[in-house]
C-alpha cells in the first residue's frame, strides 16, 4: 500500500524542464491527469526522472517535504506514538504490510541505534533507486525527530552504498557532516537515549484510530497478494528457521508442495528467494550489527562454514574475511565528511 499523497507530492516537485523535455514523464503526468490511479505509475515516474537526469537530486528535494503530520496514516501512527522507541517497535511489527521496495532493519548496539535499508525483493536494484529510497527515508526520519523531539537533532553517522552525488553538499543540512558514500549499505546511526524522550506529537486516541485504519488499508494492498514478496518477507521475519522450506511453508500456512507450486508459477525456486534474503541479511549482521562470521552463517541458516563461504563468494565476489577487511579499510578509524 502506498498512500496517494506520496506520488502526488513527487509530481508537484518535478522540475518544469523535466516535465517539458521527458516524453516518459509527460506520458505519466497525462495518465495521472486522465484519472489513472497514480500509485500504479509511481515507480515508473521515479525511473523516468533518473533516466532524464541521472544525477537528479529529486530524493533530497522530496525528503524535505516529508513532514510526518502531513503524510499517510502510517506516518501519523508513528508520530502519535508515545516515544521513538514505540514507533520503531511498530515499524518492526508492521512494516511488512506497507509493501515497500526496501526493508528496514533496526538494531541496538552499545548505546547506538542503527537503521539500515535492505533490498531483498529483487536480484538487482539500481543505485539510483537505492539513492532515492535512502535520501527520502532518512530525511523523513530526521524530519520526524526534529519535529517531535529535538529541532537540532543530528545523527551520529550516515553511510550510503552509492557513490558521492554531485549535489552532496545538500546532504549537510539534513545529515550533518559525518556522511560517507560508497559503503556496504545505507545506514543511519543515532544515540540510543533519544528513543525514550516523549514525542511532543504523541496522542493515544489518534494513535489507535490511525493504527486501525492503516492496518485495514494495508491488508488490502495488491503487493500482499504477490507471493514472491510475501515469501521473502516471511523469510526475513522468521529467519533462521524460515530457511528450511518446510518451516517457511508452515509459516505461510501451505504445504511444501504448495510452496513449490506457487514459486514455480512465478518461475522461481526456494533457493533463489532464500539467497536474495541471505544476501541482505549478511550485510545486516556483518556490517550493521558487527557480528562474527560464524554467528552470521548460523543466522543465515547454513549448517556448515564452507557452505556459507561459498554462498558469500558467489554473492560478493570475495570471501567474508576479505569483505570485512574492505569494510574496515573504507571506514577507517575516523570518518571524513563526504568520503568517497
Amino acid at each position: 500500500m502506498l498512500d496517494d499523497i506520496y506520488p502526488r507530492l513527487l509530481l508537484e516537485i518535478i522540475p518544469d524542464e523535466l516535465k517539458l523535455n521527458s516524453l516518459g514523464i509527460q506520458r505519466l503526468v497525462a495518465e495521472h491527469n486522465s484519472g489513472t490511479k497514480f500509485n500504479a505509475v509511481y515507480g515508473q515516474l521515479i525511473k523516468s526522472i533518473y533516466q532524464a537526469q541521472p544525477d537528479s537530486n529529486i530524493g533530497i528535494q522530496f525528503g524535505k517535504y516529508l513532514l510526518p503530520s502531513n503524510l499517510c496514516d502510517f506516518s501519523r501512527v508513528l508520530i502519535t506514538s508515545q516515544n521513538l522507541k514505540s514507533a520503531l517497535e511498530l515499524i518492526q511489527r508492521s512494516y511488512s504490510l506497507h509493501s515497500g521496495s526496501y526493508y528496514p532493519f533496526i538494531s541496538h548496539r552499545k548505546g547506538v541505534v542503527s537503521i539500515s535499508l535492505t533490498f531483498p525483493y529483487k536480484s538487482y536494484v539500481p543505485s539510483r533507486q537505492r539513492r532515492f529510497c535512502a535520501e527520502s527515508v532518512f530525511s523523513y526520519l530526521i524530519n520526524a525527530i526534529r519535529v517531535a523531539i529535538s529541532a537540532d537533532f543530528q545523527p551520529k553517522k550516515v553511510t550510503f552504498d552509492y557513490k558521492r552525488p554531485n549535489y552532496a553538499t545538500e546532504y549537510t543540512p539534513l545529515f550533518g557532516e559525518n556522511v560517507c558514500f560508497g559503503r556496504q549499505m545505507c545506514l543511519i546511526e543515532f544515540d540510543e537515549q533519544i528513543l525514550y524522550r516523549p514525542l511532543s506529537t504523541s496522542n493515544p486516541v489518534l494513535h489507535q484510530m490511525y493504527l486501525n485504519k492503516c492496518l485495514d488499508d494495508m491488508r488490502l494492498s495488491e503487493r500482499q497478494n504477490d507471493f514472491e514478496y510475501k515469501a521473502i518477507t516471511y523469510l526475513l521475519l522468521h529467519h533462521p528457521e524460515s530457511f528450511n522450506s518446510k518451516k517457511l511453508a508452515t509459516k505461510l500456512n501451505i504445504s511444501v508442495r504448495g510452496l513449490q507450486k506457487k514459486l514455480n508459477k512465478q518461475e522461481l525456486s526456494f533457493s533463489y528467494i532464500a539467497n536474495l534474503t541471505r544476501r541482505e541479511l549478511a550485510k545486516v549482521y556483518l556490517i550493521q550489527e558487527k557480528q562474527s562470521i560464524d554467528y552470521t552463517a548460523e543466522q543465515l541458516g547454513f549448517q556448515t562454514d564452507s557452505g556459507f563461504r561459498r554462498f558469500f563468494k558467489t554473492e560478493f565476489d570475495v570471501n567474508p574475511v576479505e569483505y570485512l577487511k574492505q569494510a574496515n579499510l573504507s571506514s577507517g578509524n575516523a570518518y571524513s565528511p563526504f568520503q568517497a
